[in-house]
């Protein structure tokens, strides 16, 4: 007997075997699913049996040293990892500058991982020291007072070191932006002052210190630009020294860090300094502090005033700038609890020298000409005629 069988008995239709391939996946995708779950609940059953078997030998759940450790992981995360308001909070960065502020003292200043301890820790450490104003002691990372010192003495000399990456004098083509405080003034570089930050000094040497207003102080010379960017620091005077004697001092063409000015340029200063070459001062016994001009709501009388007005104006950037630097920075506004040897910063850490210069085209002293008083006289004229002209022009409209 012949037999004969159909080809459809033999070979499977196309749909057949779509759905035969089908149903197999779903088979091995649910296998996979339950090997999944199997091999999780057996892990946490290991973890259980370890954890009682650590119970029963009296280990206890983790020794001491392993309880800093993993607290000091859980803060420095939830510091400079977590949000960002807590990041700027406690350490007075944003997340992305403290990174880069970590990259950059890796890669420019050699500053390397320890054993135990990481950059980023050493940076947290020290802004948080020099953000809140607190004591090494407070900090809340579990370490050691002498390694919170090493490291915090490490990472200040590395941020000094950076300091001509931030810190330098302008070009002498830079002029000032489209700005309507600084259009009376073209030739000027920016402003400059001098700020006192309260210190702790021995009592031997408070007489040194004391300021004008019998606070014990160390007087620092700030020089800013327009856009309130620092060009030069000249800090660790006394508190009784005047501004214009640290200006001198920083002038000297002896000092490492001279400070000077191209010619043909100013900058604003107050009736502290002497006006004349390269410091464009304000008229002395005429209004000028801009709480004086709000107090009287009047309109300037005279050349003097008007020069003044304007003067103010413009000159209050550094006064803005000493602000925030307090305000952001709490050492800066309290007594420190650090020696005043400590404190003083040495001056060829806190600016770069620049590079030689002629002494022809830069000014690098500081006297009083009549030339100047003069020059500053006729730009007085000059800046009260144009007001006068303008509302003269404002009035017939």
């Amino acid at each position: 007997m012949q037999i004969c069988f159909s080809s459809c008995s033999i070979i499977m239709s196309n749909q057949e075997l779509v759905d035969y391939v089908t149903e197999e996946n779903k088979r091995r995708k649910r296998r996979r699913l339950v090997l999944i779950k199997m091999y999780f609940e057996v892990s946490v059953l290991a973890l259980a049996y370890l954890s009682t078997q650590r119970a029963l030998r009296d280990l206890g759940a983790f020794t001491e040293f392993e309880e800093k450790v993993a607290y000091r992981k859980y803060v420095l995360k939830k510091t400079y990892n977590g949000l960002e308001t807590r990041c700027y909070d406690e350490l007075r960065l944003t997340k992305r500058n403290f990174h880069n502020l970590c990259a950059m003292l890796r890669e420019k200043c050699g500053l390397k991982d320890t054993k135990f301890v990481t950059v980023e820790e050493n940076v947290a450490m020290f802004l948080q020291v020099v953000g809140h104003g607190t004591k090494m002691r407070m900090i809340r990372f579990e370490r050691s007072l002498e390694t919170t010192s090493r490291h915090f003495k490490n990472v200040l000399a590395a941020i000094l070191s950076l300091t001509g990456e931030f810190i330098k004098l302008p070009e002498p083509s830079a002029t000032p932006p489209d700005d309507y405080k600084w259009k009376w003034f073209p030739d000027a570089l920016g402003a400059l002052d001098g700020c006192h930050i309260t210190v702790f000094v021995r009592a031997a040497d408070k007489g040194r210190y004391r300021n004008r207003k019998q606070d014990i102080t160390t007087s620092m010379l700030g020089v800013v630009d327009w856009n309130m960017k620092f060009l030069y620091v000249l800090p660790g005077w006394e508190g009784s020294t005047s501004d214009s004697r640290v200006l001198k001092d920083a002038m000297r063409i002896d000092s490492q860090d001279v400070f000077f000015v191209p010619q043909g340029k100013y900058y604003l200063v107050d009736v502290g300094y002497t006006n004349g070459p390269a410091f464009l001062s304000l008229f002395r016994s005429t209004r000028y502090h801009l709480k004086e001009w709000v107090a009287s709501n009047q309109r300037p009388q005279t050349e003097k005033e008007l020069y003044n007005l304007r003067h103010a104006r413009a000159r209050n950037i550094i006064e803005r700038c000493f602000g925030l630097l307090k305000k952001k920075w709490a050492i800066l506004r309290s007594c420190s609890f650090f020696r005043i040897e400590d404190q003083e910063v040495d001056a060829k850490l806190a600016a770069m020298a620049p590079e030689p210069v002629d002494d022809a085209t830069f000014i690098r002293s500081v006297q009083q000409s009549d030339a100047w008083n003069t020059f500053r006289h006729d730009f007085a004229d000059e800046m009260f005629a144009e007001y006068l002209a303008t509302h003269a022009k404002l009035a017939m409209e």
